[in-house]
């Protein structure tokens, strides 16, 4: 997608008004045919003005890529929560400069604002000159449209290199055949003598240099022969005034076959065979024809101009897949506002276990089967391309943030399963000029979008605004939720779909009448034997989008038994240690809806005192860290909070102030400590806690909690990583104190 922003805040009411009279006419006569929007009455607010001069850019922008043959489909305007900023978003096209366009729009604007000349055929013709520079040869763009109506994915890489499909199911193009041909059979075609001892060896002879006068040339894809030109050179040789005439329905069989025997001799898949001879019509051997040259990059824009009586870019993809085949590997989107890692990690898993090599992209890097190549945030759509185009997986589990959303839209074009967790209270609201949980639900929402018709949403049922998304799939819906007797859940078995849900501690997968109890909850460790809800909800996410990938259920509950909610498998989401008889745990949770759920979770441990050791990122709003600090304030005797390197703008202290002002709502708090930096904080923690004691401590960056975790086991053996026994679980309400979850 291609993004605008257009800030009109400077523009007094006075100036709007003028303009929306104005403009209109002008435009009308600067770009006939253009469609110019109703103009509000001036009685209308400035902000109806506003929009109104936001939509007419956005068609002069539209209207200037139709006149450069790329007008986009999709476009969008958004207001931003500062007064007079809008975004305009259009499709972004192969071969449409859309800055250059959204400038040149700009100026028209301008100048018809000012009443001055525009030359408006000058800046087209500037616009048409900036794409035929990015623009895909005749050939590379024929093959882009057919690949598109067989629904192979297609992706531009550098160097006029098409890339068809995905991961080990992926072939390149190279400018007028495949990338994969090799040296050797490059070098054959380049060398005389070479080419002409590998011709020999079929009956064929070559000409002592290649031909410079009238010849035929015949193009050869796939083992097939498709096309055959008569090559007339102008009289002064120039090869630019050289006519080419299509006699395709005149080639002799036996030259047919004899080019055959030629290409397959070099090994290549797409060749021209050039060849001297006198009538096409009569066999190659009975008139003394010979071989001129066989080309491995045949000039298919030369065919694409003269053949007529085929598809030669249908022809090319045919000789990449077969009839049915699009190259696609199955590909897992998964977003929310919590949760979304342990999903994506945990279908990873399921998938390995099934046998694929999984290429994974999450907040914690990028991994290629157990290999991890990257270790920063990767959960965008530019990591998503870099695992898509790995030519060893067989299958893509992409975590997929709203940030990457926001700023480029999906790395992919469809996908096999979406899957979205919740949007609770949201996350990272007030940023990219997302205010609000149903603004960030549409934007996790293009997910469900990009469900292909074949596919499936998993959508949490329990959560109103994920559950909504089902009316954006084009796809299947499968829905999840903890009870079995959710109203949606029985709906949709009631209209035959499929869902997930428990039934006491039984995971159950079900399509309308039909059930199966896939384990028990205490078989998977994730779950702490079925008492952590969260982890059963991520749980429930997982399997169900395992089950719509075909994964038997065999797998499927192995997959589940097998991982935990340990450093390994589930770094930093919920890892429970026991530490001088205090029981710890780890967790990355870091907004509202985390925390609650995080505390509910707690509530099955046995505890003296509850302690926190807590922060959030600066880029957080003040109403967010004040939430957090209340949540905190009501369920922890004790609270360290902590700065570090997160603080993105604030001053320093600023953080734990505003944490200060929901801490001091809070119920139960009785101590709360100030420290600098998240190590310092942990360790402080860890000397004050006491056995009997409950500690969270949130994961700040993922690496270093591991790495401080790892450090503390390998040098304490009183430290350990802690198994939830069903009967410790069974005390812990007994000898848990209530807590209070205040609403803001």
């Amino acid at each position: 997608m291609a993004e605008v922003w257009l800030d009109l805040s400077d523009h007094p009411p006075g100036d709007l008004l003028w303009s929306s009279a104005y403009l209109r006419p002008r435009l009308g006569r600067m770009l006939p045919g253009l469609k110019r929007p109703r103009r509000p009455p001036i009685k209308h607010d400035q902000k109806r003005h506003e929009r109104w001069l936001t939509q007419v850019l956005l068609e002069i922008i539209l209207e200037l890529a139709a006149r450069i043959g790329k007008r986009p489909d999709f476009t969008r305007v958004r207001h931003t929560s500062e007064p007079g900023v809008y975004r305009l978003v259009f499709q972004s096209i192969d071969g449409l400069p859309a800055a250059d366009c959204a400038e040149t729009a700009l100026e028209i604007v301008k100048a018809a604002l000012a009443g001055t000349q525009c030359d408006t055929e000058r800046l087209l013709e500037a616009l048409r000159a900036k794409a035929r520079d990015i623009a895909l040869s005749p050939t590379c763009a024929a093959l882009l449209t057919a690949a598109q109506a067989r629904g192979i994915p297609v992706r531009r890489l550098p160097g006029e290199v098409l890339q068809f499909g995905h991961g080990a199911r992926q072939r390149r193009w190279f400018r007028t055949a495949l990338a994969e041909t090799e040296p050797a059979t490059l070098e054959a075609a380049r060398n005389r003598e070479l080419l002409d001892t590998l011709l020999a060896a079929t009956g064929l002879t070559c000409t002592e240099a290649p031909v410079t006068d009238a010849h035929y040339r015949i193009l050869v894809v796939g083992q097939r022969v498709l096309a055959a030109l008569w090559w007339q050179p102008d009289s002064s040789g120039n090869a630019i005034g050289s006519t080419a005439t299509d006699v395709s329905g005149l080639l002799h069989e036996e030259v047919r076959a004899r080019c055959l025997d030629a290409v397959r001799a070099l090994g290549l898949e797409t060749a021209e065979v050039r060849l001297a001879m006198a009538d096409i019509t009569r066999s190659l051997e009975s008139q003394g024809g010979r071989v001129s040259e066989v080309i491995p990059y045949p000039p298919l824009d030369l065919y694409l101009d003269a053949v007529t009586s085929c598809s030669i870019a249908d022809a090319c993809l045919d000789t990449l897949f077969r009839p049915g085949e699009t190259g696609r590997v199955p590909i897992v989107a998964v977003s929310g506002t919590n949760g979304k890692t342990t999903v994506t990690r945990l279908i990873a898993h399921g998938l390995g276990i099934s046998g694929r090599f999984v290429g994974m992209t999450c907040t914690d890097g990028i991994y290629l089967g157990e290999r991890r190549i990257d270790t920063d945030d990767c959960a965008g759509p530019q990591r998503a391309r870099l695992v898509l185009l790995n030519p060893q997986v067989e299958a893509a589990v992409l975590e997929t943030a709203r940030g990457g959303i926001l700023r480029e839209g999906l790395g992919f074009d469809a996908c096999d399963v979406a899957v979205v967790t919740n949007i609770g209270e949201g996350d990272h609201l007030g940023l990219g000029w997302i205010d609000t949980v149903a603004e960030l639900a549409e934007v996790k929402q293009t997910l469900v979008r990009g469900v292909g018709p074949e596919g499936t949403a998993v959508l949490n049922a329990d959560d109103p605004l994920v559950a909504r998304m089902a009316r954006h799939c084009r796809g299947d819906v499968l829905f999840f939720a903890r009870e079995a007797s959710h109203p949606l859940i029985m709906r949709h078995r009631r209209n035959g779909r499929r869902v997930a849900f428990t039934r006491g501690l039984d995971l159950i997968l079900a399509e309308g009448r039909s059930e199966w109890t896939l384990l028990s909850l205490s078989r998977i460790p994730l779950t702490h034997d079925g008492r952590i809800g969260f982890q059963v909800e991520n749980v429930l996410a997982g399997a169900a989008a395992l089950w719509s990938l075909g994964v038997p259920l065999e797998t499927l509950a192995l997959s589940l038994e097998t991982f935990g909610a340990d450093l390994d498998k589930s770094p930093g989401r919920f890892n429970v240690l026991a530490i001088g008889g205090a029981t710890v745990v780890f967790d990355y949770g870091h907004n509202p809806s985390a925390l609650i759920a995080l505390i509910d979770a707690l509530g099955v441990f046995p505890h003296r005192r509850r302690l926190a050791v807590y922060s959030a990122a600066g880029d957080r709003r003040d109403v967010d860290l004040i939430r957090q600090g209340e949540i905190l304030g009501h369920a922890f005797d004790q609270v360290i909070l902590y700065e570090d390197h997160y603080t993105r703008g604030r001053q320093p202290g600023e953080i734990m102030s505003i944490f200060n002002q929901g801490l001091a709502l809070g119920q139960r708090v009785r101590e709360i400590q100030t420290i600098h930096g998240w190590q310092n904080a942990v360790e402080s923690a860890l000397w004050q806690a006491q056995p009997g004691d409950l500690l969270l401590i949130q994961a700040d960056v993922i690496d270093e909690t591991v790495d401080f975790v790892r450090a503390h086991l390998a040098g304490d053996a009183a430290l350990r990583e802690l198994p939830l026994l069903r009967s410790t679980l069974a005390n812990a309400s007994a000898r848990e104190p209530s807590a209070f979850i205040g609403q803001a």
